[in-house]
């Protein structure tokens, strides 16, 4: 799989996986939270299809950015959900590259409500890599 294969990249980015809380775990969805390595976070809120590199391997994901209003939270986070991977990455350092946004962020009236999104936003987000691959 190529980066130039895809039509276009909206931004690169790289950090740190710090401890968040643990939400997207309950959820079925666990997150590699992120500091970035740089100021500059002018990534609109919302669900983008994302690629990243551990270690240098490929993976991909959907990237996260906002203030989570379904948990009444108003802190920003920057999180990536990377498919198909279960390792420890806290305090490793990894490379990510924004493609597509998928949605804006939003708040829901219920948790079912924002896994049953988190679900479309997955399927739509790997949709996306299979027509762009």
């Amino acid at each position: 799989m190529s980066l130039q294969k895809y039509k276009k990249i909206m931004k690169f980015f790289t950090g740190i996986v710090i401890h968040g809380e643990k939400r997207g775990k309950e959820f079925g969805f666990p997150t590699a939270n992120i500091q970035l390595d740089q100021s500059d976070t002018t990534i609109e809120p919302g669900v983008y299809a994302t690629e990243l590199i551990l270690d240098n391997e490929k993976h991909q994901g959907m990237l996260y950015v906002g203030t989570r209003p379904t948990l009444n939270l108003s802190q920003k986070s920057i999180e990536i959900h990377i498919f198909n991977f279960n390792r420890n990455i806290y305090g490793i350092q990894i490379q990510f590259f924004v493609f597509k946004k998928i949605r804006g962020d939003q708040r829901f009236n219920s948790i079912e409500e924002l896994i049953a999104q988190i679900e479309k936003d997955q399927a739509a987000i790997k949709a996306f890599f299979a027509t762009n691959s």
